[in-house]
């Protein structure tokens, strides 16, 4: 089966999600191919769009692979904020931006989210229309609770498909899990629901969330 999952993988990916030379180059990387794959950076971008964002923010970097892709969903005067504490990482992320020519709307900052976070409205930035947590899993509810603090109605917030692993690990009643789905279940701005997907990168999924 995982055999048919790259082909089709494989197939869509040439014919719908073209990636540019900076994507491709960041492809190379051995971790980040790992981490990334261009349907799922895709699908990031069409939610984006589909949502109109004109700020987004993004807690986990890496090198900058999805980033690029939420980068290029933004309009002219969009402007994004990426989060991104490992100083190798967020420099590797800085030249792939400025690389695409978005370094004039996207703003990597090499602090822990943590950290960052509460300081972001502060510095200036508006509440923002789209937010991606792609992580350390340990602190996904901690993140969540602080994007939804960051957002307005109509918000959307999408957690990247690490949580899925929690289920292949017989780790969904861990505490961690359950108070990351009691927030979702219980907030009574969120409104939000889990996608799995199949592909070259296996079972993969996200949970897809909007602020009311």
């Amino acid at each position: 089966m995982s055999k048919l999952w790259n082909d089709v993988d494989a197939y869509f990916t040439s014919q719908l999600n073209a990636e540019d030379e900076v994507m491709t180059g960041i492809l190379e990387n051995d971790e980040e191919r790992a981490e990334a794959v261009s349907g799922q950076g895709k699908f990031l971008q069409l939610l984006a769009r589909i949502k109109g964002a004109k700020t987004v923010l993004e807690i986990g970097t890496l090198s900058g692979y999805s980033t690029l892709w939420l980068g290029k969903a933004l309009p002219e005067e969009g402007r994004m904020a990426t989060i991104e504490p490992n100083p190798e990482y967020a420099e590797t992320a800085r030249k792939h931006i400025s690389a695409a020519e978005l370094d004039d709307k996207i703003e990597v900052i090499d602090t822990p989210a943590e950290n960052t976070l509460p300081k972001l409205l502060e510095k200036g930035y508006p509440r923002f229309d789209f937010i991606y947590i792609n992580a350390n899993q340990q602190r996904y509810p901690d993140y969540l609770e602080a994007a939804i603090g960051m957002a307005k109605s109509g918000s959307v917030i999408v957690t990247e498909r690490k949580i899925m692993e929690t289920f292949e690990a017989e780790e969904a009643t861990c505490p961690r899990m359950q108070r990351f789905l009691q927030i979702l279940t219980d907030h009574p701005r969120v409104d939000a629901t889990a996608v799995q997907t199949v592909g070259s990168s296996g079972h993969d999924g996200f949970i897809i969330a909007v602020l009311d």
